[in-house]
């Protein structure tokens, strides 16, 4: 009982997981992992980001903006407004942990949520 207390606490005091961070990116090369795929083949990669409320959010220009310069194509989401980036890649090594720590800070920086990506399973 005084473990799970104590657990209890020490939970209200770590660090959220931030989407798009190499830790984040490392859960889900495990799920992957689970399904035979490693991650180092290239794939369809899609990255999502959305605005927050509050006056500092930038618009949606910028927000294409940011994801046209880091080469993914553009599109608008049908869900809060958001964007959506695409492209082609590998999963499982430092270029692509490199690309979402950026753009999930470069984000932030604007006003906006960068809410992850999603890559489809491929099995060797």
């Amino acid at each position: 009982m005084i473990l799970r207390l104590l657990n209890s606490i020490a939970a209200r005091f770590r660090k959220p997981l931030e989407l798009g961070s190499p830790k984040a990116n490392k859960l889900v090369l495990a799920q992957i992992a689970e399904q035979g795929d490693d991650g180092t083949q290239e794939r369809h990669v899609r990255h999502f980001a959305y605005p927050l409320r509050g006056p500092n959010a930038a618009g949606m220009d910028h927000a294409v903006e940011l994801f046209a310069e880091a080469g993914l194509d553009v599109s608008e989401t049908q869900f809060r407004s958001g964007v959506m980036g695409e492209h082609y890649a590998a999963v499982a090594d430092e270029e692509f942990d490199q690309l979402t720590d950026s753009l999930r800070d470069e984000f932030a920086r604007m006003g906006w949520e960068y809410d992850g990506w999603e890559c489809a399973v491929l099995k060797s």
